[in-house]
């Protein structure tokens, strides 16, 4: 057993500082890392249960498109490319219709305090 360093995948401000503690290469439980000037060990609740939803049988795996009408829960599985080339469409419509700035991710600046 070992515990590695990590940090959380989500893009909150925070930016989480993670302790994943993996047995025979397999994560086995998240703690937060206590040294964080921040969160100092805490993780929020989608954070922990990130080992839940990486592991559960239920995970999606690959891409999948919707080929009913939104709430049927009719879906087809598609290749990676046929995935990425319509996100990629669907995104330049977006922004040829609204402009660029329809798209763009904005973030709140964090302003460490030490």
């Amino acid at each position: 057993m070992e515990t590695r360093h990590s940090v959380c995948a989500l893009d909150c401000p925070d930016t989480c500082a993670v302790l994943v503690q993996v047995e025979d290469g397999r994560a086995t439980k998240l703690r937060g890392d206590p040294s964080h000037p921040v969160t100092r060990g805490f993780l929020c609740g989608k954070v922990a249960k990130y080992l839940d939803r990486e592991y559960s049988t239920e995970r999606l795996l690959y891409p999948l498109k919707r080929i009913g009408e939104k709430g049927e829960g009719r879906f087809q599985r598609i290749s990676w490319d046929h995935a990425l080339d319509t996100i990629a469409e669907r995104l330049a419509e977006t922004a040829e219709g609204f402009g660029p700035e329809s798209i763009l991710l904005t973030v709140t600046p964090v302003r460490w305090v030490y």
